[in-house]
């Protein structure tokens, strides 16, 4: 896959199963990574649990850092295409999910990976993972895919969620334990009972959004294509428009241990929100390259992981 279609790779604009990046860096089975290979690899999501940082991306490759993105080294995973996000349910269970609707689970921390589930006949890229507890996860992805599992992963069972098959990008979990799903052509789903059941919600925007944050004061913040940014006070079920003179397409954020929202995408793009949502500034980065994410990195500072790997930009006013 071309570095151009990065983006698309990340949010299921670009779907086709993809040969890995030209001149993408081959890693070692395990073990510590150079800085300089560290900067030419593509990742497409990471999560901060504990003091560790895990980050997955091209030709199924997981990564490590113990010291806030200091150094990096490779975790211990079977062969597996691109990967597009990971999800840890505490210190110790995590999972990834990848084309070929690949799931990877890890039980110590990110160290050792095996995997769950694959179904590369059916061609639909698996986007996003949540848990709701050690036992009960759901799976999404593109042209609506949805697996679901109440044995920790053990077995996935399809279902169908949407009517149509539009492309399912991201989930939320909002504060009082409801869960949003955000995807394809403005989609919003909400499901109020642990996701038995989902209902579509009149969207604000007729384009893709591809991740959302829950502020400290309850608010969602969803955001996607062409720097559009929306914010619902009443738990998903209207939204309002967040002004955003950017308009390059966001891809993966995070929320801050002092509050601050902290959104990623395209252009070497990265907005900083003090206000629960309410309005973004934008951070310069020096880049012109695309994140996927950013996420919690040394003090006053983040770790934006994308196109060029993982770095670290500087955050002032930060607070930890």
């Amino acid at each position: 896959m071309s570095k151009n279609r990065f983006a698309g790779a990340v949010a299921a604009a670009s779907l086709a199963l993809c040969a890995p990046a030209a001149g993408a860096e081959i890693l070692p089975e395990s073990g510590p990574l150079p800085k300089v290979t560290m900067e030419r690899l593509l990742l497409v999501d990471a999560t901060h649990r504990g003091s560790r940082v895990v980050a997955v991306g091209d030709r199924g490759y997981i990564v490590l850092s113990d010291d806030n993105g200091a150094t990096w080294r490779r975790a211990k995973s079977p062969a597996a295409p691109m990967l597009t996000a990971v999800e840890f349910l505490d210190a110790k269970q995590g999972w990834a999910v990848g084309h070929d609707s690949v799931i990877l689970a890890t039980a110590d921390g990110g160290d050792t990976w095996t995997q769950q589930f694959a179904a590369p006949a059916e061609q639909r890229p698996l986007l996003d993972v949540t848990f709701l507890d050690k036992d009960n996860g759901f799976a999404i992805g593109a042209y609506g895919a949805f697996h679901e599992t109440s044995d920790g992963g053990r077995t996935w069972n399809p279902r169908k969620v949407i009517e149509d098959d539009k492309h399912l990008n991201a989930f939320v979990r909002l504060s009082d334990g409801r869960l949003v799903i955000l995807g394809e052509a403005g989609t919003i789903l909400l499901s109020a009972d642990a996701g038995k059941t989902w209902s579509p919600v009149a969207s604000p925007y007729k384009g893709s959004l591809f991740g959302g944050l829950v502020a400290d004061d309850g608010a969602v913040v969803a955001f996607g294509l062409r720097g559009r940014i929306f914010r619902s006070t009443d738990a998903g079920k209207t939204w309002t428009a967040v002004d955003n003179a950017s308009v390059a397409t966001l891809m993966g954020g995070t929320k801050l241990p002092d509050g601050a929202l902290v959104i990623a995408g395209n252009g070497g793009t990265v907005l900083v929100s003090r206000d629960h949502g309410k309005s973004f500034v934008p951070l310069v980065t020096g880049s012109t390259k695309a994140f996927a994410k950013a996420i919690l990195g040394p003090p006053n500072a983040v770790i934006l992981i994308g196109e060029t790997g993982a770095r670290e930009a500087t955050l002032p006013l930060a607070k930890r």
